[in-house]
């Protein structure tokens, strides 16, 4: 879905920039009441033998506030004057997003702690029973227990522990990590946990309501199946920009043998 805020910030920054390098009355104009902003950011050329606005009217604020929450101050003159290279660098930025989608409103969710689980919607008197509803589980169902205490989910991280080990050096995930993504790593071995826990989040969360609303029970061989589709799909994203590259961060190579030995235990 196309952005038409951003888009339109990009070309209103392009046309400032454009417009202040020309020595016409908009160019006169806009050095004056802009160049403050823009000479911040190494876009304007201002003489300072000249008259400047050093409290810019809001709409010149606006520039500054776009350049900097969107880590553009190394952009140039010329960058921005072809206002199709900033966009892109917005695209490349979106396709390399680490969670996106459903994965996102999840993850937020569970930090929120607003997930619709049994607990969540008893408080708000839309179920009767706070209970887990899988056979032989008396316990409480709320976002601790569906993604990290229910047997099943323990099985699941269990059968998952050899992958996220193998690629992240990870040996005890602990549920902060699971749940916040708080943890030592930095780079990409962090962005790579950060896709697994989600993707097996998501699939939990997706197993449970196909059980709860479809009452259509997956094993634990076909939940893991599941996750391995779900990360496999980031691995075909990170293959299309990084070519063979991706295998070092991947190593999919080895997955049959991680799965394979984790079944064994």
């Amino acid at each position: 879905m196309v952005n038409v805020e951003q888009f339109l910030m990009i070309k209103y920054v392009s046309l400032c920039v454009k417009v202040s390098g020309k020595e016409t009355l908009a160019g006169c104009m806009t050095r004056y009441a802009g160049g403050s902003v823009l000479r911040r950011y190494g876009l304007c050329m201002v003489d300072l033998r000249k008259p400047m606005c050093f409290n810019p009217p809001w709409f010149y604020v606006r520039v500054g506030r776009f350049i900097r929450r969107n880590n553009l101050e190394n952009m140039t003159v010329n960058e921005w004057s072809e206002s199709k290279k900033i966009t892109g660098i917005f695209q490349k930025r979106e396709e390399i997003e680490v969670v996106g989608g459903l994965n996102k409103d999840l993850a937020w969710m569970c930090a929120q702690g607003c997930l619709p689980t049994r607990v969540f919607q008893r408080r708000r008197r839309l179920v009767n029973s706070e209970k887990c509803p899988r056979e032989l589980c008396n316990a409480f169902e709320n976002i601790t227990h569906v993604f990290w205490e229910c047997n099943y989910a323990k099985v699941i991280w269990g059968r998952m522990g050899n992958l996220i080990k193998g690629l992240t050096e990870v040996e005890l995930l602990t549920y902060n990590m699971m749940l916040f993504g708080l943890c030592g790593l930095t780079g990409e071995k962090a962005r790579v946990l950060w896709i697994l826990v989600n993707c097996i989040k998501e699939v939990l969360w997706d197993v449970r309501n196909m059980y709860v609303f479809r009452n259509s029970v997956i094993d634990e061989d076909g939940c893991v199946a599941l996750i391995r589709s779900r990360i496999f799909f980031h691995v075909l994203c990170d293959r299309k920009r990084y070519g063979a590259d991706a295998e070092g961060i991947w190593k999919y190579r080895k997955w049959k043998f991680w799965f394979f030995s984790s079944i064994r235990k």
